[in-house]
């Protein structure tokens, strides 16, 4: 796969993982202000998060949303909040299709979508605050005995404006990037299946608007053949290898591919694979000379 490596060998070289451009796109190998997890899914699996406060001697309260469908209805989302209070140097984890009563958390079974949370001055006003000291990770598993990891995205605060907009604009906080390469093994090789999952937080809650859009991917395989797939899009997508990003053995001729989207706004997103009783999925590679700006635009706080 020559032009994937030589892709990831510019990315490294402009520090994709060092902290390129951190006033514009966010690092992923830093803790952040904001914490997004693409995949929550308590229909075909289970999902546990993890979120670490590292902050030595300092509390915090975290706000956040879930944003998922039932089985069957993938255009029917719920979008639920929350807050967490995490005390200095807590790690809390949370199996999202279980209730936490004393936390207040619901149990968001039977669901699949995503999460994101962000740090708050408190719960009674819950203004956003500058407090990079977050970091977290989710697990996913199912009783067929597949599991797999990824990291949650995390965004870096840079102004604190504590105006209930969360402003991912490379001002306000780091931006995510409008351009996602992965690599993957062909469906149908060796009984291998996959799936790209997407979300998108351009999100207004007052006026409840979240906009749909086209992604469109080129995608090459091990011979450097290329092909291109529209795919439409809305707030939340699970792209299947096979059936949906056509890069089945039969369509693609040889064992790997590796893909770049394209797209109008950014994307988060983690890509997972199963055959038999293996499983295996991680964050897809982000190219931050792609980074998007975008907001969420947060609902009055109602005590």
């Amino acid at each position: 796969m020559k032009k994937l490596t030589a892709v990831l060998t510019v990315l490294l070289a402009v520090g994709l993982f060092t902290g390129f451009a951190h006033a514009q796109a966010n690092n992923l190998n830093e803790p952040g202000s904001i914490l997004v997890f693409p995949l929550l899914d308590n229909i075909n699996y289970s999902t546990i998060i993890e979120i670490a406060n590292t902050n030595p001697t300092t509390d915090v309260w975290l706000a956040g949303y879930i944003i998922a469908h039932p089985p069957g209805q993938p255009a029917n989302f719920t979008k639920q909040d929350f807050k967490i209070f995490l005390t200095a140097k807590e790690v809390f984890w949370w199996d999202t299709g279980t209730a936490i009563p004393a936390r207040g958390l619901p149990a968001f079974n039977n669901l699949k979508g995503f999460m994101f949370v962000w740090a708050i001055d408190g719960a009674g006003t819950a203004l956003e605050i500058d407090f990079d000291f977050l970091k977290g990770d989710a697990l996913t598993f199912g009783g067929n005995g597949h599991a797999f990891m990824y990291n949650a995205i995390p965004h870096q605060c840079l102004a604190s404006v504590g105006d209930r907009v969360l402003n991912l604009d490379g001002v306000e906080y780091t931006m995510a990037t409008s351009q996602i390469l992965a690599e993957g093994f062909s469906a149908g090789f060796s009984g291998i299946q996959g799936t790209l999952a997407v979300c998108n937080l351009d999100i207004d809650f007052i006026n409840s608007i979240q906009p749909d859009f086209d992604i469109n991917v080129s995608a090459w395989n091990e011979n450097e053949q290329s092909k291109s797939i529209h795919l439409e899009f809305f707030q939340f997508q699970q792209y299947d290898v096979l059936n949906d990003l056509q890069l089945g053995i039969n369509q693609v001729f040889t064992p790997k591919w590796h893909l770049a989207t394209s797209s109008t706004n950014p994307l988060w997103a983690v890509m997972f694979q199963t055959t038999g009783g293996l499983a295996w999925g991680t964050n897809v590679f982000q190219n931050p000379a792609f980074a998007t700006p975008t907001a969420v635009v947060l609902p009055p706080v109602v005590n």
